[in-house]
């Protein structure tokens, strides 16, 4: 069965508003796959996933988290990671912290940690992980998380408060001298 395709020159304007987002594409395969040799067929594939499925894209919603999208599903069915749920009802939210307050918390350790910082970020669970990366980092809303993870809000919220506890607790083992240590 044919798929169905945009004129020519819609689809030259979708592939042209595509590389606007390889930057973004690029740094979130980093973070999934810590491997140069998959970062480009992971980008590629979603590349072409999207030029194929540019049909479907509604036009005036954000491209940038349809393309997280894709990338991450090629990603879970690349490495067969089942898209499941975590107890977060085992991790007990002791410390409540702002979004503000993280944001400054995020600014002083990117500044003064960064090679810890993505030391640290890469020992977390890939579901904290990708969390705190599309939230904290790629400053996608609650919502465009949700999407881009296929969970809840209120699963993106959990994993985002317990991301940044365990996060933050190895950056202080970090600041202490003991990087290497698990928490």
């Amino acid at each position: 069965m044919d798929r169905p395709s945009l004129p020519a020159e819609e689809r030259d304007r979708f592939a042209r508003s595509l590389l606007q987002h390889l930057d973004a594409l690029y740094s979130f395969a980093w973070w999934l796959t810590h491997r140069r040799e998959e970062i480009d067929d992971l980008v590629q594939e979603t590349l072409l996933h999207a030029l194929r499925s540019a049909h479907q894209f509604q036009s005036g919603t954000n491209l940038k988290a349809w393309l997280f999208s894709i990338l991450k599903h090629e990603w879970f069915r690349r490495t067969g990671l089942a898209r499941r749920e975590i107890a977060t009802d085992s991790f007990p939210d002791n410390q409540e912290v702002s979004n503000e307050e993280w944001a400054i918390e995020t600014d002083v350790i990117r500044a003064v940690l960064r090679k810890d910082l993505d030391e640290a970020l890469y020992t977390l669970p890939e579901e904290y992980r990708s969390a705190v990366l599309l939230f904290d980092l790629y400053e996608f809303s609650l919502k465009e998380t949700a999407q881009i993870l296929a969970v809840p809000d209120g699963t993106v919220k959990s994993r985002l408060a317990r991301g940044r506890q365990i996060l933050r607790g190895r950056l202080l083992a970090y600041s202490r001298g003991s990087g290497n240590d698990e928490l």
